[in-house]
C-alpha cells in the first residue's frame, strides 16, 4: 500500500476530490429533474445540500418569470423560505439572479400560511442585515437601486407579519 501510494504521488495523478465528483453528479440530477418539470423536487435537492453554488446552478436553469408567473407558485413555502435564506447568505456573487430570485420568491411568499409566518421573521431579519451590508458595501454598483427596493419591500412583509 505504501509502495502505491508513492508511486501515485511520483506519477502526479490527479484524481478528482470527492466533493467535486458529488457537485457534478447532483448537477446532474437537478438538471433530469428540471427538464422533467419537477421545479419544486430541484430546488428542493438543491437547498437540501448547503451548497450555495448547487442553489445558484438551479436558479440559472430556470427562468424566473416563468417560474414565478404561474399560479400557484410551483415552489412550496418551505422552499421559498430556505431560497430566501441561502440566496442572502452571499450577495456578492451571482448578485443579478439573486436578486431576481430574491424579489420573485417574496413576492409569492403566504403570510397568511402558518409555517411561513412562523419562519418569517427569522429568514427577513436575516435578508436585511444582508441586503442592508451589500448597499453599504456597494453604493455606486448598478443593481444598489433594486437591491434597496428589496430592503423595503422586505420590512413592509415583515410588519404585515407583526
Amino acid at each position: 500500500l505504501e509502495g502505491s501510494m508513492f508511486a501515485a504521488v511520483r506519477s502526479r495523478s490527479v484524481t478528482p476530490a470527492p466533493h467535486v465528483l458529488d457537485t457534478k453528479i447532483q448537477q446532474s440530477q437537478i438538471l433530469q429533474l428540471v427538464t422533467q418539470g419537477q421545479i419544486n423536487t430541484a430546488f428542493q435537492q438543491a437547498l437540501s445540500a448547503s451548497d450555495l453554488n448547487l442553489v445558484v446552478f438551479v436558479c440559472e436553469k430556470v427562468n424566473p418569470q416563468q417560474l414565478f408567473s404561474q399560479s400557484p407558485c410551483p415552489l412550496q413555502q418551505h422552499v421559498l423560505l430556505s431560497l430566501v435564506q441561502q440566496l442572502s447568505a452571499d450577495m456578492n456573487n451571482h448578485t443579478d439572479i439573486k436578486h431576481k430570485y430574491l424579489e420573485e420568491a417574496l413576492m409569492n411568499l403566504d403570510i397568511k400560511n402558518a409555517m411561513t409566518r412562523e419562519h418569517i421573521p427569522v429568514v427577513l431579519n436575516n435578508l436585511q442585515r444582508q441586503l442592508q451590508a451589500y448597499i453599504a458595501n456597494n453604493p455606486n454598483n448598478r443593481i444598489t437601486r433594486s437591491i434597496k427596493l428589496l430592503l423595503l419591500a422586505s420590512q413592509a412583509m415583515l410588519n404585515d407579519c407583526r
